[in-house]
């Protein structure tokens, strides 16, 4: 599953989909199949977004995926996977799911959470009904996510007494996870327990729902690792999957323009090699950042401003500074294992654990090479490690005007990188930095560089209040024909 020479670009298709992550590359794979002639353009080398992954000295870096969901036999993900054609990338279930390390603590959590509830209750008696209650809940969520994949349909499909029924259906789904909406994580973690250091495991999440939801998902085994070859092989096989159908992958290829006719689209001019393009469509499906769209692909008041200005003040998930570390021995040996672990320091608030301060800020750590040893040469290993940060952080990391990577860039990134290091082998993983031979570090600038997302932002806009009241989230354009797939179309 490697690509192979691009098909030639033709002068006219069905729909032409800006952007070649996964959310492109699938939505195209399903009309391509459906007997759409389809051509994806996507600016970077390789296909995939954030799944398109990277090589150093033998060594295969994931750049995104930390686990999967719906992905198992029956879930959603799969469902479209299936039906796109055989051969999709299979995924293991994951047994040892995560770890929360702290100052004092030190818990994980399997797919039988109950394991962890009851350790918790036997160790903080007087939250023990909390706990219980806690944990009933998260259950209760995980059912919900169960009943998703065989609910969940496109209401452009239905009549309007199917849309009644969808509705009604929808709403034993969505109804758990309602009445926890819009609770922060400080004051909805107090209607359980009270215990400082029981309310320091759940330190990182910034609402209730990011504290419940993992322990529900572990409760319906809805928890799965990426495929024998890491994340890539997704991206990698629709491509070979719109080859078979005859559509058309078109890389090093930049937008600039979504042609219009009046109001409506008929067409995209994009730049390859510096040598403009046009083709002309029935449809464009932009999975790609809406601000690109809306700002640099149309023309200047085809949007309404004021939802313009609401896109910008929206609530938009952050970006991270990324360690891909190689090492000179398997991960096992300084004691990693198939969890992400997460690490926090003692005594901050959760706005500086997700605030970006390389002394401050939470760290998701863990091991690709552990649940896949193919991802490192024989004897070796790889070590991923996360952690949450801004791109305006640190004055835009030390970048130039126009975000360009100085010396100076560079340098602070190092830095960064080193106290990250530090903390981990510290708290974690004694003797790391002895047996490091490849280290990449990428920063929100990177993200930015290669995805053109909105502030190097991983996943689009948050499911926020304040997000769904603006009506963030949308398919439809003001443009006839012109579609949003992709993290902008739907919240996370």
């Amino acid at each position: 599953m490697t690509p192979g020479p691009e098909a030639a670009v033709p002068s006219a298709c069905d729909v032409a989909v800006i952007g070649a992550g996964i959310a492109g590359l699938t939505s195209a794979a399903v009309m391509a199949k459906a007997g759409l002639s389809v051509m994806v353009l996507d600016m970077a080398g390789r296909p995939g977004g954030y799944l398109a992954g990277f090589d150093r000295k033998g060594f295969s870096f994931d750049t995104s995926i930390h686990w999967l969901n719906q992905c198992g036999p029956g879930g959603l993900a799969r469902r479209i996977f299936d039906f796109i054609g055989p051969g999709a990338p299979a995924t293991r279930p994951q047994t040892r799911i995560r770890r929360y390390k702290g100052d004092g603590f030190d818990y994980l959590l399997t797919d039988n959470p109950d394991e962890l509830r009851d350790q918790l209750a036997k160790e903080f008696p007087a939250d023990a009904r909390g706990i219980h209650r806690f944990f009933a809940d998260a259950r209760q969520l995980g059912r919900a996510f169960d009943k998703f994949p065989i609910r969940a349909r496109a209401r452009e499909t239905m009549g309007m007494f199917e849309k009644l029924g969808y509705h009604l259906g929808m709403l034993s789904v969505s109804w758990p996870f309602l009445k926890h909406l819009g609770r922060t994580a400080e004051k909805g973690l107090r209607r359980y327990f009270h215990d400082p250091k029981l309310l320091r495991v759940f330190c990182s999440e910034q609402d209730l729902l990011s504290c419940l939801v993992p322990v529900g998902w572990a409760y319906s085994h809805d928890f799965q690792l990426p495929p024998a070859g890491g994340s890539r092989r997704f991206p990698l096989w629709l491509c070979d999957a719109l080859s078979a159908f005859g559509a058309t992958v078109c890389l090093g290829a930049k937008v600039s323009e979504v042609k219009l006719e009046g109001k409506r689209a008929v067409g995209v001019r994009f730049l390859k090699g510096g040598v403009p393009t046009d083709v002309a469509c029935k449809y464009v499906v932009a999975a790609c950042d809406v601000e690109a769209v809306y700002e640099r692909m149309l023309p200047a008041g085809t949007v309404d401003p004021g939802f313009l200005r609401k896109l910008k003040e929206g609530d938009v998930y952050d970006s991270s500074v990324t360690l891909a570390i190689g090492l000179d021995v398997p991960a096992e040996q300084l004691g990693f294992r198939e969890e992400l672990v997460f690490l926090t320091g003692g005594g901050h608030t959760r706005e500086e654990l997700s605030g970006g301060d390389p002394e401050k800020a939470g760290l998701n750590v863990f091991s690709p090479s552990v649940r896949d040893p193919s991802l490192a040469p024989p004897g070796k290993g790889t070590v991923t490690v996360y952690a949450t940060a801004k791109i305006g952080y640190g004055d835009h990391w030390k970048t130039e005007p126009g975000l360009r990577r100085g010396p100076a860039y560079q340098a602070y990134k190092k830095q960064y990188a080193e106290v990250l290091l530090r903390r981990i082998e510290t708290e974690l993983a004694p003797g790391l930095s002895k047996h490091i031979e490849v280290l990449d570090v990428a920063t929100p600038i990177t993200h930015h560089r290669y995805t053109g997302n909105r502030d190097g932002s991983l996943m689009g806009g948050r499911a926020t209040g304040k997000n769904i009241r603006a009506g963030l989230a949308h398919y439809y354009t003001p443009v006839e024909n012109l579609l949003l797939g992709g993290q902008w179309a739907e919240y996370g």
